[in-house]
């Protein structure tokens, strides 16, 4: 009887030993599906990232590491396909919109440079413990291996995926003098903006964001991403190109770089591409010398009280040719001109007047088939505003009072706006 006991209870003691001392998922990640290695986790994926000698730049918010030719990126479980042997890099622009990340920027950096075609490029894959949450938090990695990119491409979505190869140990540096990672054609944001991905074409948009830019500057104030590619329709790869074009041009006319004037809604800081692409390491430097400069314009402006009016007058019919250029049903022309001249060319909610990110729409239970489009049936609202209104995350009480879904914490700042003008009969 005593032997059976114990015979049993050493049959429990070594399945509880199998079930806590078998790996987690992550681990038993292989190209080939068949991992006899043994598994030595780190204590977090930083550690991780310095063992192979390239550490985060920032441990908070980096995604990965470089360090002279060799890039280490951390990729998904979810989004890793075994049999393919292929894992997503880079999600398609719209996943990003709205969302700031310096993480985000410095992939994007990254990837550029895998792109080049004279980098080593490997990845560590991760599960994540709840996939649809933003930031994600890692729940187990992969610690004996890094896997190898052979090659990226970019899919018809607007993803960016790698091609895995195999896995490399040890020395990554010592691997990476017989490896380069591949690819073809031009990276996908220069390709974003020659076919026209964004609602409209960089090119004629590039002179309105300055003109935009320049009314912060004056106003000594700041913008952050989210709201730059809200109000212009970009998404990322675009909103990276038009920061760089912009800069850019900034230094060829030797101006302050006036994208120093973007940045990150919770930090209030520039991302680390402002240095990377122009040496820039003191933003709040370079912003002071955008208002000193752009502040300075206004001495030389009009006080003749007429021309005032005249040039007001005149800039508001360029505004109004503009929002036309953009109208979506020709036959609704003049419900659209009828509502930009009721809110003066201003969303009625954030007060954007740029006339291409704006867009006439409905009150709701209003209906143009029923013959409602006159202004008063209308609000001008920007594109974001129009979509979240129209699918009730924006919601206006009966005195003109915004409210805004639990759903929509990154427009807060609009909660308990009013409306005006606005009907009391609605």
């Amino acid at each position: 009887m005593t032997g059976t006991i114990a015979w049993w209870l050493s049959r429990v003691i070594r399945t509880v030993y199998c079930l806590c001392s078998r790996p987690p998922i992550s681990a038993r990640l292989a190209p080939d599906d068949d991992n006899r290695s043994t598994i030595y986790m780190a204590k977090s994926i930083t550690q991780f990232f310095e063992r192979y000698r390239l550490p985060f730049k920032n441990k908070r918010w980096s995604w990965g590491a470089l360090r002279d030719d060799v890039v280490l990126l951390r990729t998904w479980e979810h989004e890793y396909s075994g049999k393919q042997k292929r894992v997503v890099v880079l999600q398609r622009p719209e996943a990003y919109l709205g969302r700031d990340s310096y993480g985000l920027d410095e992939r994007i950096r990254h990837l550029r440079q895998l792109w080049e075609g004279s980098s080593s490029g490997y990845t560590v894959i991760a599960r994540a413990e709840d996939v649809n949450a933003h930031p994600r938090k890692i729940a187990d990695f992969r610690d004996d291996a890094v896997f190898v990119i052979d090659r990226l491409e970019s899919e018809e979505g607007g993803e960016i995926v790698a091609v895995l190869s195999g896995l490399a140990t040890g020395d990554l540096f010592k691997h990476a003098q017989n490896h380069k990672t591949k690819a073809e054609g031009k990276f996908p944001d220069a390709t974003a903006q020659e076919t026209g991905l964004s609602t409209g074409n960089l090119a004629m948009k590039l002179p309105m964001i300055r003109e935009w830019l320049i009314e912060v500057a004056k106003r000594k104030s700041t913008v952050t991403y989210g709201e730059l590619m809200d109000t212009f329709g970009l998404h990322f790869f675009l909103l990276y190109t038009a920061m760089r074009q912009l800069g850019h041009q900034c230094v060829d006319a030797k101006e302050p770089v006036i994208t120093a004037l973007i940045v990150d809604k919770d930090s209030g800081k520039c991302s680390e591409g402002l240095e990377a692409e122009f040496g820039i390491t003191d933003d709040e430097r370079e912003r002071a010398r955008c208002y000193e400069l752009w502040s300075d314009s206004d001495e030389t402006a009009p006080t003749d009280e007429a021309q005032l009016i005249d040039e007001s007058k005149a800039r508001f019919d360029s505004m109004l040719a503009r929002f036309s250029l953009t109208q979506v049903r020709p036959f609704q022309a003049a419900f659209r001109e009828a509502v930009f001249r009721r809110f003066s060319g201003r969303c009625a909610i954030s007060g954007c007047d740029v006339p291409e990110a704006l867009e006439a729409a409905h009150i709701n239970g209003r209906d143009w088939r029923h013959g409602h489009n006159s202004a008063e049936d209308g609000l001008l609202l920007r594109r974001d505003l129009h979509a979240l209104y129209d699918n009730g995350v924006i919601q206006i009480a009966s005195d003109g009072t915004v409210s805004i879904g639990q759903q929509a914490p990154y427009y807060a700042e609009f909660l308990g706006v009013k409306i005006v003008p606005w009907l009391r009969s609605m």
